[in-house]
């Protein structure tokens, strides 16, 4: 059994750059006056969007990605912003309804919190209307992104294990992980002598200060009291109350290291997947439903790993990403059936890259000797 490095290492932090003491810091804990610059997610998403700006150019280059020079740019912009809009709006809609209808203000002043489900399908939708905009196959623009995503899971995995957030479900095995406890929205999860547990919620008051109370939380899941963290004291009920409680960080039990396994699955073994897919594929569309189909398989096996987020539970002995993830199967297999009826090749597409056209199949030549077809009635 291990413990996460936020509990073994006291220094330990997930920001790569932060600015406080008049000067920049790296790879520290941030005080209460800093401000963190830039964090692990910021350091993966940056690395995607680079990978992605690179490859679309090679492929363009290639006569693999047909579109026109000064379309690659602006479709991964495209692709980047479909990305931030419809992660936000998948947590949302698929995890958090009933804060975000709330306080709907939070999708922006709250960048925490993604879903690849709200990523995947938001960009099907606006990848809809941009191949409209630039007159290009719907399903070719879509072919190009998702070798994109299985590379940005293996970053994004390892930045939540690095995070402490979805984690595994309990187990025994010998590489099991305890991570710092969190509630609803990332909030800390901590508990008194007596063993009542709390959850750490912030105030924004009015002089733009930030202030803390606890909000009693039952956690669904097993979890320890950790000794080796200081105590702390907060107000209970609101950040202005009499009453205050000792407190002192709660971690989980051992669980399976999921965002790892997720990192193998839904990130390696699938960019592995889409790769030789890419390679053998002829008709557009074809990467699109190998991507359905293995993401959506591969994520359905992962959740079993998976300890579903606080409040959500199961669903008819399901987690919700596995529902979700088994309707990407069945809209892959449907995609599937339509490319073969209708297909579209891709070398038939036009692009400007140097030393490519469109290879379009021409009607056979009717001979001389050809019996003419009889005329119309």
């Amino acid at each position: 059994m291990f413990d996460h490095p936020y509990i073994a290492d006291p220094n330990f932090s997930t920001t790569v750059v932060s600015w406080y003491d008049g000067g920049l810091h790296f790879f520290k804990q941030v005080p209460a006056d800093g401000i963190a610059l830039f964090n692990v997610f910021h350091l993966a998403y940056g690395t995607i969007f680079a990978f992605a700006l690179v490859m679309c150019h090679l492929w363009w280059k290639r006569g693999s990605f047909r579109v026109r020079k000064r379309q690659v740019l602006d479709s991964v912009l495209v692709a980047v912003a479909a990305i931030i809009i419809g992660g936000r709006l998948g947590e949302a809609v698929f995890y958090q309804p009933e804060y975000y209808f709330s306080h709907p203000e939070r999708l922006v002043t709250n960048a925490s919190g993604f879903t690849i489900h709200g990523m995947i399908l938001f960009t099907i939708i606006v990848f809809f209307f941009w191949s409209r905009w630039i007159k290009r196959p719907w399903f070719h623009l879509l072919d190009q992104s998702v070798i994109f995503v299985a590379f940005g899971t293996i970053l994004g995995r390892i930045a939540n294990f690095l995070s402490a957030d979805l984690w595994g479900r309990e187990t025994d095995v010998p590489w099991a992980v305890r991570f710092p406890m969190r509630g609803p929205l990332f909030r800390r999860i901590v508990a008194n002598a007596k063993g009542d547990t709390f959850m750490v919620v912030s105030d924004e008051l009015a002089d733009g200060s930030t202030a803390y109370h606890l909000e009693h939380w039952k956690p669904d899941q097993g979890i320890e009291m950790t000794h080796n963290k200081p105590w702390e004291i907060y107000p209970v009920g609101s950040h202005d109350a009499t009453a205050h409680e000792m407190v002192r960080m709660v971690i989980t039990t051992p669980r399976h290291p999921s965002q790892l396994y997720q990192a193998v699955t839904e990130g390696v073994i699938l960019l592995v997947i889409l790769v030789i897919a890419r390679y053998k594929a002829k008709n557009v569309g074809t990467l699109s439903a190998v991507f359905l189909v293995a993401y959506g398989a591969l994520r359905t096996v992962a959740e079993f790993f998976r300890q579903p987020e606080p409040g959500l539970g199961f669903i008819g002995g399901m987690t919700r990403g596995q529902l979700l993830s088994l309707s990407m199967v069945i809209g892959g297999l449907i995609l599937f059936a339509f490319i073969k009826r209708k297909p579209i090749r891709i070398d038939s597409i036009a692009t400007d890259a140097p030393g490519f056209t469109p290879q379009v199949e021409k009607p056979a030549k009717q001979t001389d000797d050809a019996e003419p077809e009889p005329a119309a009635d």
